[in-house]
């Protein structure tokens, strides 16, 4: 995953001497309502029809912690990459704590674990003026499980069970994605 991650981060960079770009750079964020998390996203263009960026993302109940999201971005227009309908593609890479750590109290080697994933969006970044965005989005998106690290193999097989992994799937590592930032391009 991190070789995966090397290359994406890679390719973009190495694109993104185009000259024909719509916008310099787009900061912008949002608040999750449902699973609450705050979000925070710089997308920079990347050739006529294409932009890259990084998510950022901070879980504030359940599993805590921050979330990172590199994306790569192709827009439906014939040339731009400012406003319009979009496909996206992400790698996920969060580094979260255990979810009730007093009941492992003794048991864990540590308090915190990592999670990897991917995800596919569509979008459409609404241009308001010449730099308010709105920019909702849709799509799915994979989260590996929690895995803790336990000190014996007899305390792992006492707290393993289905019950955190489908709380997993019903809230932080929730397969369908939905989201509106809001934002300021320049």
């Amino acid at each position: 995953m991190k070789k995966l991650l090397l290359l994406f981060v890679i390719a973009a960079a190495s694109a993104t001497n185009s000259n024909a770009q719509d916008f310099t750079g787009n900061a912008s964020a949002a608040f999750g309502i449902i699973n609450p998390k705050l979000r925070v996203q710089y997308e920079a263009p990347l050739q006529d029809r294409a932009s890259f960026g990084a998510s950022m993302n901070y879980y504030f109940v359940n599993w805590t912690g921050p979330v990172v999201e590199p994306f790569i971005r192709i827009y439906g227009k014939r040339s731009g990459n400012g406003e319009g309908f979009f496909g996206q593609v992400k790698l996920i890479y969060g580094n979260l704590s255990v979810l009730d750590y007093d009941l492992y109290e003794g048991s864990l080697t540590k308090n915190r674990w990592s999670t990897f994933g991917a995800g596919i969006n569509i979008g459409y970044k609404f241009l308001i003026g010449n730099s308010f965005t709105i920019e909702p989005l849709m799509g799915y998106r994979f989260l590996s499980l929690p895995l803790y690290a336990f000190e014996s193999e007899e305390a792992e097989i006492y707290y393993s069970g289905i019950g955190e992994g489908v709380g997993w799937y019903l809230t932080t590592g929730f397969p369908i994605d939905f989201q509106v930032k809001f934002g300021f391009q320049f």
